[in-house]
């Protein structure tokens, strides 16, 4: 017994979904990966004796790397339009000739890390830092927060450049999960690099799109009024012959009373109802709703918390959700 379903009475809601993770930089190969980024020649570059950074087989070449990230975020930096990342007009990007990356896998975060969410905290150096991200794709050091809110709200203007000494950090780019250190201070010159007392660690909140399905399934007066239970039929009789112990699971419920053993050739099927559901006061009960796409595959089951009775004088409206 199927029905169509109005598409009035089917809604689909996205919503955006956050998990908080916290990695290390001994999380490095299973999808965090913490290393430099120098510019150089690329004249004569050999790989056997390039600087690089290892994490079990894979490599990052500390001078291709830097050409990379400098052409998908820093080469235009008049027009951020030109390059990936967020383009909102309120990202700082200045590349300078070396730089540390921390490169967190899509596994990780999903869609994107969410913006705001962001906090390093890094024992590479001679104090532990507590770096930040202000929303906007900018990484500060939060022990001068101040000032980079007086740098910010100059528009990220090189005059006020001398404002953000000591808190402008570097870039986060939220889709891609990479976070560049440009600031080559002392300060912050192994940031991200995992040396130091206790390397670094990095907290954060992925970002995923569920979708919340709905569908109203209405059962209208009169409908349904029949089931298909096989207990309520009779005259079921007779056997088949098949083999193996444990055949008797073909069969329906209390049919196959012998375990094991032969049966006979031949299984009449139901034709007739019982007498009990035949009077004009049976109602079935409800227990599950089945959805089904165009090709009539079975795609969802809605389990009711308990049976209901279909009234064959009202109208019952059954809500099935899940997410997806």
């Amino acid at each position: 017994m199927f029905k169509r379903l109005d598409p009035r009475d089917i809604n689909i809601t996205p919503f955006k979904a956050y998990k908080e993770f916290t990695v290390t930089n001994v999380d490095s190969g299973s999808g965090v990966y913490g290393f430099r980024a120098i510019s150089a020649s690329a004249h004569n570059f050999n790989p056997e004796t390039a600087p690089k950074t290892t994490f079990g087989s894979a490599s990052f070449y500390q001078m291709p790397t830097w050409f990379t990230i400098n052409n998908l975020y820093y080469r235009d930096t008049e027009n951020n339009y030109n390059n990936f990342g967020q383009n909102n007009g309120k990202q700082y990007r200045l590349l300078q000739p070396s730089a540390s990356i921390i490169s967190v896998s899509k596994d990780l975060y999903g869609e994107r890390i969410r913006p705001g969410s962001v906090t390093l905290s890094d024992d590479s150096g001679a104090s532990t830092l507590t770096i930040k991200d202000d929303g906007n794709g900018n990484l500060y050091d939060n022990a001068f927060s101040s000032s980079f809110a007086e740098f910010a709200a100059g528009k990220f203007s090189n005059s006020n450049f001398v404002k953000s000494t000591g808190s402008f950090v570097g870039n986060i780019f939220y889709e891609q999960g990479v976070l560049v250190f440009t600031n080559t201070g002392s300060r912050f010159v192994n940031i991200g690099t995992g040396t130091g007392t206790d390397g670094f660690s990095l907290r954060y909140k992925s970002q995923i799109t569920i979708r919340e399905h709905s569908y109203t399934c209405i059962i209208g007066e009169g409908e349904y009024n029949q089931t298909l239970n096989i207990s309520a039929t009779k005259e079921r009789s007779g056997s088949i012959s098949v083999s193996g112990s444990h055949s008797w699971r073909l069969f329906p419920p209390g049919h196959a009373t012998a375990k094991s053993g032969s049966y006979k050739h031949y299984y009449r099927q139901a034709t007739t109802y019982n007498n009990f559901v035949t009077h004009s006061e049976f109602r079935p009960y409800i227990t599950k709703v089945g959805l089904y796409n165009d090709f009539n595959e079975l795609v969802a089951v809605g389990q009711l918390s308990h049976p209901v009775k279909n009234d064959d004088e009202l109208s019952i409206g059954i809500n099935v959700r899940f997410d997806a």
